[in-house]
């Protein structure tokens, strides 16, 4: 299993862009920094070669307490009372890490049979990856059926 912790406010994927150079049409992907910062704090702990076969991927996603928030609804913010109901919405938030990880942690997010996306209020915005095979998961049940 692997587990990478980017710090920093998690961010969604921002739809691309088209414009016209010239005459020719031209396609920009507004994310590409949001998606290196990514790449950049998770390559020093990948694995030597992508993963192969099928992955189950949990991401969990702490976004920033609003400024004036009152000291009650802090704690429950913080106790997961109050949940964020607002945008970002977790899927674009997780369409951003998906695509950050291909080729460094697993060869195409296509691998990605199982995943848990969760969205919390946290003291320090940050976005936990865990990626582990689904061999690995059957390996572990197989034990624990012998046990």
């Amino acid at each position: 299993m692997f587990i990478f912790e980017i710090h920093g406010k998690p961010v969604a994927q921002k739809q691309t862009r088209f414009s016209i150079r010239g005459k020719r049409p031209h396609a920009y992907d507004p994310s590409s920094i949001d998606k290196s910062n990514i790449q950049w704090q998770i390559k020093p702990y990948a694995p030597q070669e992508p993963l192969k076969g099928p992955i189950e991927l949990s991401l969990t996603f702490f976004l920033p307490i609003p400024k004036g928030t009152s000291g009650i609804r802090r704690k429950q913010m913080l106790n997961r009372v109050i949940l964020p109901v607002k945008k970002p919405d977790q899927d674009n938030l997780a369409y951003i890490v998906t695509n950050a990880l291909k080729k460094i942690v697993y060869e195409d997010d296509s691998q990605i049979c199982a995943s848990h996306v969760y969205k919390f209020y946290g003291e320090t915005p940050k976005t936990i990856i865990r990626v582990r095979t689904i061999l690995e998961i059957e390996s572990l049940l197989d034990e624990m059926e012998v046990s």
